[in-house]
């Protein structure tokens, strides 16, 4: 017999339409952008009725209708692609732009309210007729649970189409129906609270007793309303047709690097900052990240590469779009086109193929910090700050979030000041471990003789540098020092410091670094530093830990060059407050790339150097006193490179600092009662005092190790640690790529190590005093004190055992060896321990004398 298609089986075509693009006539309406934050489209002009789908501030909408409601308000009926809904008037500003939207959704509009419960009516009568012919069918509301993190619920079936929302791992949703697009994918309709949408079937868990049973060749799909139909339909196999579809972007972060290929491993084409627009023409998703292939223009040329994924604001993506047409016949004959698209590259937070970021750093892999007092927070974006961090702090990422500042942040967790914590930090301040190739290749026959009197262990990073950039040059500079004594003298206590505030393990637990008693470190420098542990001085005395496309810049020879530019400069700077020209005290106006350049050509110094060291001393943001300008009592004196600031008799460094720059003699250019003065006389003072003395790399500025007429393990510009390696990446940023001929000083020394000394992670407590110990009914001679630890006591000869008494410093410790012992008479020897929580222990001894 000859079935006809029901007015049900005809709302749940239009429901798959709505999901999968439908090829229609189209009409012209008005259009609209919304001017809310954010907006709620609702099912009807109502505040109470349920969210169908939500729109931002920008989103543009086509404006179908308006109605008034019962309380006077006016609302506009609005589409955003296929979908339809009502949002309130004032949250949107009608526009003059016309726009074209289906035949459809116009006609829709004008129907009345009686027709819809017409044909909802029709729908369910259907859905029985249906029932009973096919007996099966798909239960409306039918129970599920998201699996995975920030899965997201779109507007309709196809991952081109906007989101709703995101639901996490473990959120309860009601499964309104289920079908499947052109590559094969099922979806799901489903209802969260007061937001409905479509997410893939295999990001749902559906309830056993919920599993629908559906006749074959039957497509199971949500009728209008809340009644679920199912029709009996063939779909004919139709056309394919695959096409690239560009996106845009812009670029977020400072300084990101556009690669030769989606890897880190790839050639640095040039730098971008923040806000750079960027053609996207395709996707790349390598093992362990995804990158973004990118068209732009730097200084009047057009460039082309890659980016990762976590350094680009997408406001459209690129598309590789699969458009598959095909023709549904009813069992009346009657055809409907369905043209259904679907993004091969979308992968987002929860989807089945997860992506992790750029810089070997995803959940569950280490990472560290990079930048200075850098802020973890309880939430992305505007949450509560938890604490401060700064460069080299290991943290762990466990998971991760995009930002409505279209920042992905990353949730991570870390060790400070003896705590475990847990925040949210934007994983543009975040690094991996930079890995250079395992095996490279031997070089040609003068970089070999170059690098031949370096220990072996040194040898296979540079040939993989050289291996990327043929026109470096290296000279091995031997010290002539043994690697101990090296070690042990720049680990004199307050000569190399570290933020009070780093873990445990990279600050000095040294009798006048670390004052057990109290379990507190002494500060240095006006009171924001603590000194650095012998560990950590020797993971970044260590060259080997620097040997990489990032950390080499360590050991570039510093004097100045003709191939030095102002553009390149003027990269460094972009993103900081010297990106621009300011305006001297004197009426002066210049470009900070430009006045670094000249100073660097008139005094022998490299302007990428005068440049590094202005931001290490200054900031990004430049928000130090020592160039305010206006301390009190040293007004109109500027030190951009902080000569002789440091803290001593009784002023701060900045003080110091700023008398120094008030000084005067016509070397130096003193006094410095402009910018320009400063800029020019501390880069002749670095000039004489440390390029021309040998000491002309960051590494041997922070190291004294060649300069003995200035005493070795002195006369070193910064206390810092972590300096030389933070200017370090600055320097890197002046450079393009592979077409700078540069040379790198690479210092080793006698018996080093024959592993690589490791950056210490540990932030266990290192207390390994007790706060007391007695033998109960005597006294220690001599009296107790925690830096003590050996004692002796004399007991009554009739004694045969004594009680032995002690507790530690540190909560965290353990106290070994109290209790009762007995004694004989004569000479016996007890002993206590107390272990910290680091595993370092102190054995105190007593003896006894029965």
């Amino acid at each position: 017999m000859k079935c006809r298609i029901t007015m049900g089986m005809i709302a749940a075509v239009l429901v798959i339409a709505a999901a999968f693009p439908v090829q229609v006539h189209s009409a012209t309406v008005s259009s609209g952008t919304v001017k809310a934050k954010s907006g709620f489209v609702r099912s009807s002009a109502n505040a109470s009725s349920a969210v169908s789908f939500c729109v931002s501030s920008g989103d543009e909408v086509a404006i179908l209708g308006q109605e008034k409601a019962k309380d006077g308000k006016v609302w506009y009926k609005v589409a955003v692609g296929t979908s339809v809904g009502y949002i309130r008037s004032d949250l949107v500003s009608k526009t003059d732009k016309k726009t074209n939207v289906s035949d459809a959704l116009v006609k829709d509009t004008k129907a009345s309210s009686n027709t819809a419960n017409t044909q909802a009516a029709t729908a369910a009568a259907a859905n029985a007729t249906a029932a009973t012919a096919a007996t099966a069918g798909t239960t409306s509301g039918s129970a599920g649970t998201i699996k995975g993190t920030s899965v997201r619920m779109r507007k309709n079936a196809s991952l081109n189409s906007g989101v709703v929302t995101y639901l996490d791992n473990g959120a309860n949703v009601t499964i309104l129906a289920e079908g499947k697009a052109a590559d094969g994918q099922v979806w799901y309709q489903v209802r969260n609270g007061d937001q409905t949408g479509f997410i893939r079937s295999d990001l749902v868990n559906k309830a056993a007793s919920a599993t629908p049973a559906t006749a074959t060749g039957q497509t199971t799909v949500a009728a209008t309303g809340t009644t679920t139909a199912t029709a009996t339909a063939s779909a004919s196999s139709g056309n394919v047709v695959k096409t690239i579809e560009p996106g845009t972007g812009l670029v977020k972060g400072v300084n990101v690097r556009i690669r030769s290929n989606a890897s880190t491993a790839g050639d640095i084409v040039t730098t971008v900052s923040s806000g750079c627009e960027l053609k996207l023409t395709g996707v790349e998703k390598a093992t362990d990240r995804e990158w973004v292939k990118v068209e732009t223009t730097v200084q009047g040329k057009s460039v082309s590469g890659y980016i990762a994924r976590d350094y680009v604001t997408v406001t459209k993506e690129v598309k590789e779009v699969t458009q598959t047409t095909q023709t549904l016949v009813g069992s009346d004959n009657t055809t409907t086109k369905l043209v259904s698209s679907t993004d091969k590259n979308d992968t987002g937070p929860g989807d089945a193929a997860a992506k992790t970021t750029a810089d070997d750093t995803g959940p569950g892999n280490t990472a560290s910090i990079k930048g200075v007092g850098v802020r973890i927070r309880q939430a992305p974006v505007d949450g509560s700050v938890v604490c401060q961090l700064s460069s080299g702090h290991p943290l762990t990422i466990t998971d991760k979030k995009e930002g409505s500042d279209d920042y992905t942040w990353y949730q991570v967790s870390f060790s400070y000041l003896g705590s475990n914590k847990e925040g949210f930090v934007r994983s543009d301040l975040v690094t991996g471990t930079e890995k250079e190739e395992a095996d490279a290749p031997v070089g040609d026959d003068d970089f070999e003789e170059s690098i031949s009197p370096l220990p072996d262990s040194y040898k296979n990073a540079l040939r993989a540098l050289y291996a990327k950039h043929p026109k470096w040059k290296f000279e091995a500079v031997d010290t002539h020092l043994e690697w101990k004594d090296a070690l042990a003298a720049e680990s004199s206590v307050g000569k190399n410091l570290v933020s009070k505030n780093s873990i445990a393990s990279w600050k000095s637990t040294a009798p006048q670094a670390y004052n057990q008693a109290s379990n507190q470190w002494y500060t240095f420098d006006g009171g924001s530093w603590a000194s650095a542990s012998p560990e950590l001085i020797a993971y970044y005395m260590d060259p080997r830990n620097f040997l990489n496309s990032s950390g080499i810049y360590m050991f570039e020879k510093l004097d100045h060059s003709d191939t030095q530019t102002k553009e390149s400069v003027s990269r460094m700077l972009t993103g900081t407050f010297m990106s621009g020209e300011v305006t001297d005290s004197d009426g002066e106006t210049f470009s900070y790339a430009e006045k670094f350049c000249e100073a660097g050509e008139e005094t022998g110094v490299s302007p990428y150097l005068l440049a590094g060291r202005a931001l290490q001393e200054q900031g990004i943001r430049g928000t130090s006193q020592s160039i305010a300008g206006n301390v009190a009592g040293h007004e109109g004196y500027y030190n951009y490179f902080n000569v002789g600031a440091y803290a001593y008799s009784g002023r701060s460094a900045t003080i110091n600092g700023l008398i120094y720059a008030a000084g005067s003699d016509d070397d130096y250019k003193r006094p410095w009662n402009t910018r320009a003065r400063s800029i020019y006389g501390g880069a002749k003072y670095l000039s004489e005092k440390f390029i021309q003395k040998g000491q002309n790399t960051l590494y041997f500025q922070k190291f004294n190790v060649v300069n003995e007429e200035n005493t070795l393990y002195s006369h070193q510009y910064m206390s810092n640690i972590q300096a030389a390696s933070s200017e370090s990446s600055r320097l890197q940023l002046a450079y393009l790529g592979d077409d700078e001929v540069l040379t790198f000083r690479i210092p080793f020394y006698r018996n080093m190590p024959e592993n690589v000394c490791e950056k210490p992670v540990s932030d266990s407590n290192p207390n390994t005093y007790l706060s007391s110990l007695s033998i109960s009914g005597y006294e220690l001679t001599p009296a107790f004190s925690g830096v003590t630890d050996k004692y002796v006591v004399t007991v009554d000869p009739n004694l045969e055992k004594v009680k032995i008494e002690a507790s530690a410093v540190c909560s965290s410790s353990s106290v070994g060896g109290v209790g009762e012992y007995p004694i004989e008479p004569g000479t016996n020897t007890l002993y206590v321990s107390c272990k910290a929580e680091n595993g370092s222990v102190k054995t105190y001894t007593i003896t006894v004398y029965r």
